[in-house]
């Protein structure tokens, strides 16, 4: 027997396995600083570690109001309903709360534009498919704005019969709005403002003129579009960048959506106001959601974290 050979043999196993371990421990260290990113916030992992008011959201004007749940033309404001909406990637909608053609009580308020007779909608039961699509992707974090033109007992008992009160966010004014990730691990990831008065009763009604600010809407022409603010607390970072207009009438001009809701109209728009204002607008609003690209804007808005930043490559989802 070689016993030379033996020890040989021994020392390089010997070797070979020190060398395995160094490489097995230095892999795990490796993966563990460079470890899978979170599960997504909002369809993005990078958005998790960001404030609510450091994303830009998708939103639908009168979301409620479309030609497939049979409101009139004249009221309408999208082709199709909220549910698509949904699905297209709109987590941000405006909705105009009313008593009900025939009743005043809590069970029959509904969703209208203008007058009910219009068109109308349950807000129980629009609500509770909106619980539902939140319960499914349980990720993302949400906005309602609602006008308002019932009581606030209304808006309470239609938030407590959808399922969605368990959901809203309480936000002290002056305070700093926590990131996407706290919002959605604390199961709090619904953000109701109205237009309206803060009453401490409600505290999860949020005055919007105190919160936050809007630009003008409804312009004649694209031109007309500026970035200045129209009503609110211009001071705050919480904004609405409306994107539609109207015809002569005041109605929503369906005819030259696809001009304005198109990317590069409004992603320069979206960047020209983010220069102006210093800071990025939170919500980008539009009517006729399915004629555009509002989702894939926002998208690439939140591939960035100043104006100035080079643009990234287009992004792309089937927003219709």
């Amino acid at each position: 027997m070689n016993h030379l050979s033996a020890n040989t043999d021994s020392n390089g196993l010997a070797l070979i396995l020190v060398i395995s371990m160094l490489f097995v421990a230095s892999a795990t260290g490796l993966f563990h600083q460079n470890r899978l990113p979170t599960e997504p916030c909002n369809g993005s992992a990078e958005n998790c570690d960001k404030s609510y008011t450091d994303v830009t959201f998708p939103e639908t004007h009168n979301a409620h109001s479309s030609l497939d749940e049979n409101y009139n033309y004249l009221a309408a404001n999208h082709r199709l309903n909220l549910s698509q909406q949904w699905d297209a990637g709109y987590r941000a909608f405006m909705l105009d709360i009313h008593h009900s053609r025939y009743s005043e009580s809590l069970e029959n308020t509904s969703f209208c534009h203008g007058e009910c007779v219009l068109g109308n909608q349950n807000a129980v039961e629009l609500l509770s498919l909106l619980h539902q699509k939140m319960n499914s992707s349980t990720r993302d974090v949400v906005t309602i704005l609602f006008e308002i033109y019932v009581p606030y007992t209304h808006i309470q008992y239609i938030l407590n019969m959808s399922g969605l009160i368990e959901k809203t966010h309480i936000q002290t004014l002056g305070d700093s709005w926590p990131t996407l990730a706290t919002m959605v691990e604390s199961q709090r990831n619904l953000v109701v403002f109205i237009e309206g008065d803060f009453d401490s009763q409600y505290p999860y009604l949020h005055n919007f003129v105190e919160h936050g600010w809007t630009t003008n809407y409804g312009e004649r022409y694209p031109e007309d579009m500026t970035c200045e603010a129209h009503r609110g607390d211009s001071a705050q970072p919480v904004w609405h960048m409306n994107n539609w207009l109207s015809v002569e009438r005041g109605t929503s001009d369906w005819t030259r959506a696809p001009v304005v809701n198109a990317y590069d109209f409004l992603l320069n728009r979206s960047l020209e106001c983010w220069e102006y204002h210093g800071t990025r607008p939170t919500f980008v609003a539009v009517d006729w959601w399915t004629d555009g690209e509002a989702v894939n804007v926002t998208r690439t808005l939140n591939a960035m974290d100043h104006w100035s930043d080079e643009v990234p490559l287009r992004a792309t989802t089937d927003s219709r």
